[in-house]
């Protein structure tokens, strides 16, 4: 399985030679007739892509292991961070973006890059137990924020067709498109697992982006492709809105989930064991142990071998559904539970229990404070001063601007520098100005080109 992920389809018409010309103009018409009209999916993702945004995660370095085999953290290793992107999306706009957990599970840093190129730290309001879910939020000042609806998952279908944006292989506002492939996918992943799968492209970089329906809204956040290869292979799958509102609602109140489960393992009613059991039908959760010990929890009301078939008088399909709804039930409350036991049907109440919380995470986090670039003054082939790019912090304002170690900084601003002194003076005043980029011309593999990059505040 590889995390994050369509196949692309094309569509040939083949005219044969004896085709009259009359029926080719008449193509070629029809052709140019629909391009003079813009499509509604061009008009609703022009209109959805800007809540699309660009995660960046910096973490610290692997310790190494050293001959011995333990491991061991040494200095030629201490700085060397590691940089991976994600997707996200904006979902309210005084800043809240929902992500996936494994995006920014273990981050030192976050950073999230907005539609028009502007680069916000961000803080990690919480992050699911289980689930792979994650919720961020930066700060925008006054500036509002353009943001995303989610959609009703339960009333999707199977062939419905679906768009997925983020930023593959740090190509951002990708959009792709596919189809409903499946519904209530098992990939186990998590106790809850109710995947929507999708032929839709999701690659290394689509995880934590939305996965749209035709009308705009978000049903889905694209999380795993299964692939033998490391691209897509027409296989993936996206957590349905359903749990992402309950998970982001929660979050976005108290910065924890607060949901709620029972201390037992289930498994599902196969046919079989529906047979051996003389069970109804193969509807609900078959106990497989009691994590109770000292039976303070459940009272001694439920038995391996019992098969729950109702919570609260709803009809529990599978031990995911169980799952799903004792994590929407009230901590402490009574839940009612329809069991069969020993080919009778009874009624058990016990209390719900809290379900243990991710930790929460701290970051140090207050914004990128410099440029992040330490430059060098050298000389040239010719022996003329130049100025070379030395190393590149990742939390740094300029490590979204392409900038590489080993580039020759020509000039800054339209001003040609030839000490380190000097670039660093111009970006200085360019700071005091309040200016946010900085204009630079650069040399890489021989070949000048200009970038900007972002000033910090």
């Amino acid at each position: 399985m590889s995390v994050i992920g369509c196949a692309i389809w094309s569509r040939a018409r083949y005219i044969w030679a004896g085709t009259m010309p009359l029926l080719v103009v008449s193509t070629v018409l029809r052709v140019s007739h629909a391009y003079a009209q813009p499509e509604p999916i061009a008009a609703m993702v022009a209109r959805v892509s800007p809540a699309v945004v660009r995660v960046i995660t910096v973490r610290p370095p692997a310790p190494e292991a050293d001959q011995s085999g333990s491991k061991a953290s040494n200095d030629a290793s201490a700085d060397r961070t590691s940089t991976a992107t994600g997707s996200g999306y904006i979902i309210d706009p005084s800043g809240y973006i929902g992500t996936n957990k494994h995006v920014v599970d273990g981050a030192i840093f976050v950073f999230v890059v907005t539609n028009d190129g502007i680069r916000y730290p961000a803080n990690i309001v919480g992050m699911t137990q289980d689930a792979d879910i994650a919720l961020l939020k930066i700060d925008a000042g006054t500036r509002s924020l353009p943001y995303v609806k989610f959609g009703d998952s339960d009333r999707v279908r199977v062939g419905n067709r679906v768009f997925a944006i983020g930023s593959p292989f740090g190509f951002d506002d990708t959009v792709t498109s596919g189809i409903v492939s499946a519904l209530n996918r098992n990939i186990m992943e998590s106790p809850f697992d109710d995947y929507l799968q999708t032929d839709a492209a999701i690659n290394h970089g689509n995880s934590g982006g939305p996965l749209l329906s035709m009308r705009g809204e978000v049903i889905g956040m694209t999380s795993v492709i299964f692939s033998p290869d490391p691209g897509s292979s027409g296989v993936g799958f996206a957590l349905p809105s359903s749990s992402l509102q309950f998970a982001f609602d929660r979050l976005m109140k108290t910065g924890k989930i607060n949901a709620g489960m029972l201390p037992i393992h289930t498994q599902a009613v196969t046919w079989m064991l529906q047979q051996a059991l003389n069970a109804p039908d193969l509807l609900g959760a078959l106990v497989t142990s009691v994590q109770d010990d000292d039976g303070t929890m459940l009272r001694g009301k439920i038995k391996a071998g019992d098969v729950i078939r109702t919570f609260n008088g709803e009809t529990v399909l599978d031990p995911r559904d169980l799952a799903r709804k004792a994590a929407r039930a009230p901590i402490g409350s009574d839940a009612a539970l329809g069991i069969y036991r020993a080919r009778t049907s009874e009624t058990v109440h016990v209390p719900v229990q809290a379900l243990p919380e991710a930790k929460p995470v701290v970051l140090d986090n207050e914004g990128p404070r410099t440029l992040g670039l330490e430059l060098a003054s050298g000389r040239g082939k010719n022996e003329q001063p130049i100025v070379t790019v030395a190393s590149i912090d990742p939390t740094g304002t300029a490590a979204d601007s392409g900038i590489q170690k080993g580039d020759i900084i020509v000039e800054v601003q339209g001003i040609p520098v030839s000490e380190a002194d000097t670039a660093l003076r111009i970006f200085r005043e360019q700071s005091l100005l309040k200016h946010r980029f900085a204009a630079v011309l650069v040399r890489h593999d021989k070949k000048p080109f200009w970038m900007s990059l972002a000033i910090p505040e």
